[in-house]
């Protein structure tokens, strides 16, 4: 049978599967979204039709995966991507459905094995209920899950490296990045005084001394930081080197367009410019998410937040500010490093070998305090033990660590609803 012929409606599976049935035919169920299909995907669909006579394929349409993954997903339409996995010989029948998740399913077609990748066990399985009470048996199968189809799209997209040019003249020193200089030169605002001072942005947050607006610039949203006077603790152009640092080592940063100092009416003032990054603050995406996510989705989204700041770890930066609101999501945090973007890099520092507990306690016990009025300590403990890539038990230490550094800096009065 050609691919086009396995993509099947539901009521005529059903019947289908009634034949297999009652000949004796072992039936097996999977179902993703399957966008950018990989060999993650074509080993779990091997490993799956193993377990039985008849693979079906359930496939979430275009809706119900831009509801999981976010804004520019799926890459592929439903209909292609049903066709491009009902052509794979494992796979005997495929179905697109338009549920967040498949239980209604599993009650009309009955199979006898459900089938999921190893993102999954027994107890996150979000329709475990279901199988358990319908006599399903629940199969985990294919590799642990080391690709994505979102870290694909990611990679494919994945702009090139940054290029920067010195900006000095008499009034000001500092850099713009190459491809930016044309853009803000043709709108003007290649000034440090302009910048600084211009009503025409929309003030985020700040004080008197350090402040951030959103810009428009000829239709591109920017932000700006302002610092006056200039601190040698607080370069702008330390700031930017910190962008750069992150996003030639492939972890999400904003673009910095400039960084620049100079006197602006009489006092030394640093400014810097970075492109608006898509997402949101990981506090509100918690807030307003997070009770009504699944176990499953829950425990997703704290192995990605445990990835992200393992990988930020790993190459040796931290961000003893780090806080909630210091992570933009674009998607769902469980795609870790592939949707997570670091902001306010101003006190980043770059350690000089190995990462120590308890340097690395400093930025943990910021964010572990700054999410713990939206999630439990199920996140606080999975998103600890991906950090270290352990146990719990290995984990104990690092979080009596954390436990320790949160009472040094629970009543600063530093974790506070700002922008992001």
């Amino acid at each position: 049978m050609s691919g086009v012929g396995k993509v099947t409606t539901e009521a005529a599976l059903a019947e289908a599967l009634e034949a297999d049935r009652a000949a004796g035919r072992r039936i097996v169920f999977t179902n993703g979204g399957f966008d950018l299909l990989h060999v993650g995907h074509v080993r779990a669909l091997t490993a799956a039709a193993a377990l039985g006579d008849v693979l079906v394929v359930a496939i979430n349409d275009d809706a119900s995966v831009a509801r999981a993954k976010g804004p520019g997903r799926p890459v592929v339409p439903a209909a292609e991507r049903a066709e491009v996995v009902a052509a794979l010989a494992p796979v005997d029948h495929v179905l697109v459905f338009a549920d967040d998740t498949v239980d209604r399913l599993l009650e009309t077609l009955r199979p006898h094995v459900h089938a999921k990748g190893r993102d999954y066990d027994v107890p996150t399985l979000p329709e475990r209920e279901t199988n358990e009470r319908l006599g399903i048996e629940m199969a985990f199968v294919g590799d642990e899950k080391e690709r994505a189809a979102t870290g694909l799209a990611r990679r494919v997209a994945r702009p090139r490296p940054d290029a920067v040019m010195r900006l000095d003249d008499v009034n000001r020193t500092g850099y713009v990045l190459r491809g930016a200089r044309r853009h803000l030169a043709r709108h003007g605002w290649l000034d440090v005084a302009k910048l600084a001072t211009t009503d025409e942005a929309e003030r985020v947050e700040g004080t008197t001394k350090r402040w951030v607006n959103r810009l428009l610039v000829g239709g591109i949203p920017l932000y700006v930081k302002v610092t006056r006077p200039a601190e040698r603790g607080r370069s702008p152009i330390v700031e930017l080197q910190n962008h750069l640092a992150l996003r030639a080592v492939g972890i999400r940063a904003p673009e910095p367009w400039l960084a620049a100092e100079g006197p602006v009416d009489g006092t030394q003032t640093g400014v810097l410019v970075t492109r608006e990054a898509p997402g949101v603050r990981l506090d509100h995406l918690l807030r307003d998410g997070y009770a009504s996510a699944s176990p499953a989705e829950r425990l997703a989204m704290a192995r990605g937040v445990g990835a992200a700041v393992r990988a930020l770890h790993t190459a040796r930066f931290l961000h003893p500010d780090l806080q909630a609101w210091h992570l933009l999501v674009e998607g769902s945090p469980a795609d870790g490093l592939d949707a997570i973007t670091f902001i306010d890099l101003q006190r980043v520092t770059r350690a000089g070998g190995r990462i120590r507990k308890g340097q690395a306690a400093v930025g943990l016990a910021a964010l572990t305090l700054s999410l713990r009025p939206y999630v439990d300590a199920r996140f606080e403990a999975a998103a600890m033990r991906t950090y270290l890539g352990g146990s719990l038990r290995a984990a104990r230490p690092w979080m009596a660590a954390i436990e320790k550094r949160m009472e040094r800096i629970r009543d600063r009065g530093t974790f506070r609803e700002v922008g992001g």
